[in-house]
């Protein structure tokens, strides 16, 4: 789930509330870089697979991702380490390396910084970006991550390696 929604924060992915899941997207709260402001709404369009990776984490009760029902969030610890356990063939992986090679992974693939930027909210700085541009960019999203899961899934990617389930 991580990966297939780009690489998202850790702690905001296992702070998603079930409230903010629907069929096609999630929604999750942005607060780095904003001291003293409420967090920003950061919605990520689910590509099938993230719908049916999230669907596996049986979303119910407050948080989505969770091991008691919802009751709790999941630690981004408890994340991190499942995420190192599954891939276990890979030398000295860190959990934290996901969202940077996402964006590697997508630059390489002619994804516009902007488009990148977004997906992984990053801050969106300058007059027209803050004040003027209402688009949400779903749809540029969503092409940036069927992209990502292309690239992932292809045949001749000989430096990708499989992930135990975890």
């Amino acid at each position: 789930l991580h990966l297939l929604t780009g690489g998202q924060r850790i702690e905001q992915l296992v702070n998603l509330t079930t409230s903010n899941v629907t069929d096609t997207a999630i929604t999750l709260y942005d607060g780095k870089g904003r001291p003293g402001k409420a967090p920003r709404p950061h919605t990520v369009p689910l590509i099938p697979l993230a719908a049916a990776a999230l669907l596996d984490c049986k979303p119910q009760g407050v948080y989505a991702i969770s091991t008691d029902s919802g009751i709790t969030h999941l630690a981004a610890t408890t994340l991190s380490h499942w995420a190192v356990d599954a891939a276990v063939n890979i030398p000295d992986f860190a959990a934290k390396r996901i969202r940077s090679g996402v964006e590697t992974l997508l630059a390489s693939a002619r994804i516009s910084t902007e488009i990148r930027g977004r997906l992984q909210s990053h801050g969106i700085t300058g007059v027209q970006a803050r004040h003027y541009d209402g688009h949400d960019y779903t749809d540029e999203k969503r092409h940036a991550l069927e992209t990502l899961f292309n690239l992932l899934e292809a045949q001749d990617a000989g430096n990708v390696v499989a992930f135990k389930a975890a």
